[in-house]
């Protein structure tokens, strides 16, 4: 019995060395063993909430995912955690809205992304219920392969000196070089925001309001409304070329304009929450070619600054 268990230690040797190195480079601080991580993974914010829930959270894509927090607490006067990620659908905003709310009984603030590209029938993404299962599962989060990869890829950086950090989406676009594309296309736009909206036109065809999960953010909302948490829907801006190229073609401006924003105020006083809309209504008047990155998303450095001090100064 002895040689047998002697034997069977052994075979576990390598098991438990690789989980121990798993442990330590996993880039997502599942296990809390570093004060911070960098990474912008859905599993790593929750986990981070979870581990330590404050009572003020961002939710949404991954147009909120990138905020400078320093700059978010300077400009609104208080400290906010940012659970939003890239892809996030309505359906996994409203997931982890509601999983908040059962997280945090203290939970005084929310800010929620919302836009034509998350609330439309054809994209409807639905991750929330496995990550929640890996969220209470450490034997889930450590058989997984995609975060073996991770934590490969971040054990092969740290071996090559790549230095650890958060997403920068920012350029310092140079004419013609980064305004010509490989078939030697040249836009008036940096090649990078002139080509995006091509990438959104499958969601766009076919748009439809996803009604299912607006009536769950209604229910969400009368939830916050209950417990006295002040919600505020934000809509992010977008590059006029996404207006013009993506939207207009299939009709989405009037749709949103004439159907949801209309009853998005509605609701808006019928809940009690807050909508800020810079998607339509006050779109910002930002240079699409120096403070856009892409179609989306705001460069970093010359562009989301701008904006975060715009939003957090309007939410008050």
């Amino acid at each position: 019995m002895k040689n047998i268990l002697k034997k069977a230690a052994l075979l576990l040797l390598p098991v438990a060395a690789y989980f121990c190195v798993f442990a330590a480079f996993e880039p997502n601080n599942y296990f809390g063993l570093r004060p911070e991580t960098y990474s912008e993974a859905p599993i790593a914010r929750l986990k981070a909430y979870g581990q330590a829930p404050g009572p003020r959270v961002i939710i949404g894509d991954s147009r909120l995912a990138h905020f400078d927090m320093q700059q978010v607490e300077a400009v609104s006067g208080r400290a906010w955690q940012n659970l939003a990620f890239g892809g996030a659908s309505l359906r996994e905003g409203v997931d982890v809205l509601n999983w908040v709310l059962e997280q945090n009984p203290d939970l005084e603030e929310v800010v929620f992304g919302l836009s034509f590209y998350t609330v439309t029938k054809t994209y409807d993404a639905d991750r929330m219920s496995t990550l929640q299962k890996t969220l209470d599962n450490p034997l889930a989060y450590f058989f997984n392969l995609e975060y073996n990869v991770n934590m490969l890829t971040a054990l092969s950086e740290r071996l090559r000196g790549v230095p650890g950090g958060g997403s920068e989406e920012t350029g310092d676009w140079s004419w013609p070089a980064d305004y010509t594309g490989p078939d030697g296309t040249v836009y008036p736009l940096h090649t990078r925001l002139a080509t995006y909206p091509a990438a959104l036109l499958s969601r766009c065809q076919g748009w439809a309001l996803n009604e299912e999960q607006l009536a769950r953010l209604c229910t969400a909302a009368a939830a916050c409304r209950a417990r006295g948490v002040r919600l505020t829907v934000v809509l992010p801006p977008m590059a006029d070329v996404v207006l013009t190229e993506a939207c207009e073609p299939y009709g989405i401006p009037r749709q949103m304009q004439q159907e949801l924003l209309p009853r998005l105020q509605g609701w808006s006083l019928f809940y009690g929450f807050q909508v800020l809309d810079y998607e339509w209504a006050d779109r910002p008047a930002f240079n699409d070619d120096k403070q856009f990155f892409d179609g989306f998303h705001l460069d970093t450095t010359y562009g989301l600054p701008v904006w975060t001090e715009q939003l957090f100064t309007d939410i008050g």
